[in-house]
């Protein structure tokens, strides 16, 4: 079953922070697709079992913060 998750990154400003977040998630087991808006800080992801503590982990690696 897939299922979506939607977090707000901080500190991302320019298509190089896209990358890295879309680089960071993607690599996440169960992961299928990464939506990335840098403008709102919105990640969306969709997958097949994917844990959001998973993917929080994969975005404060690449250097990132989950807003609050």
């Amino acid at each position: 079953m897939n299922s979506t998750i939607s977090i707000t990154v901080e500190g991302m400003t320019c298509n190089s922070c896209v990358n890295k977040v879309t680089n960071a998630v993607s690599a996440v087991d169960g992961v299928e697709d990464v939506d990335v808006d840098v403008a709102s800080g919105e990640v969306t992801v969709s997958g097949s079992q994917v844990d959001p503590e998973v993917v929080k982990t994969a975005v404060t690696e690449a250097g990132y913060r989950i807003a609050s």
